[in-house]
């Protein structure tokens, strides 16, 4: 795996296996909790992490042997909007429906899915070299093509998002 890529894989790992020892200590009821009825609880918004990761999975497969992207549909402004609202909390809604969680998945369920996800992605990026890492692999509703590099960083943000929005909806269970 290129350096850079494996730097980036191995912080989402650091943050999942923390994500994961913080969540083994909360109780059932605060996983569960929603501060109102078009709120997400802990468990949604771990669903809607690992639906975007399943997206993201299924985008490395198909365009990483050869990328199905067109370059001129590439826009770094939208990438760049969407990465600033994320830093910054802006609420939007999910970019797409899919995305949505559907409630119906326990965490242990939803951890195994995310450790398969995690395994398997791992040797995807073990198939990006020098001479393709700036391909476009995957596309956001919103920011459009990225290249892998652009990708990974996404997914970082978007994961540290959520974990603030995990934060803010224990918080309220005290």
């Amino acid at each position: 795996m290129l350096p850079n890529n494996q730097e980036q894989y191995d912080s989402l790992k650091r943050k999942l296996e923390a994500l994961l020892q913080r969540l083994n200590s909360s109780s059932g009821e605060e996983l569960s909790f929603k501060a109102g009825p078009d709120k997400w609880s802990v468990v949604e918004v771990v669903e809607h992490l690992v639906i975007a990761e399943k997206d993201l999975l299924n985008q490395l497969s198909t365009n990483i042997p050869a990328s199905t992207l067109d370059p001129e549909a590439k826009t770094p402004e939208k990438y760049q909007i969407v990465i600033k609202v994320m830093e910054r909390d802006i609420e939007v809604d999910v970019p797409h429906e899919s995305m949505e969680p559907h409630g119906r998945l326990t965490l242990d369920d939803l951890v195994n899915q995310w450790n398969d996800i995690r395994e398997k992605l791992q040797g995807l990026l073990a198939e990006i070299h020098a001479d393709n890492k700036d391909d476009l692999v995957y596309r956001h509703p919103y920011g459009g093509p990225l290249d892998i590099s652009e990708t990974l960083h996404f997914f970082d943000v978007h994961y540290d998002n959520h974990m603030r929005h995990i934060d803010r909806i224990l918080a309220q269970t005290k």
